[in-house]
């Protein structure tokens, strides 16, 4: 099992000056959601993964982004 997670604000995107500029207001726009992922996006899915729910779930990648085309 993989997680693939989309486009996510964190310190390391803010850092190297993603968050604002106009690449990640070009990136957002292929977002289906309309909006940048946040960490608790990708734990809620990821706990999920951990959890006995996805227990039929195996040898699959799991894109959480938010429908990022």
């Amino acid at each position: 099992m993989a997680l693939s997670p989309g486009l996510i604000e964190t310190e390391g995107t803010h850092s190297v000056g993603l968050i604002g500029s106009d690449l990640h207001k070009q990136l957002e726009s292929t977002i289906t959601l309309g909006r940048t992922g946040v960490p608790s996006d990708i734990a809620k899915v990821a706990t999920f993964l951990a959890s006995d729910d996805a227990g039929w779930i195996t040898g699959e990648i799991l894109f959480a982004s938010g429908g990022q085309n």
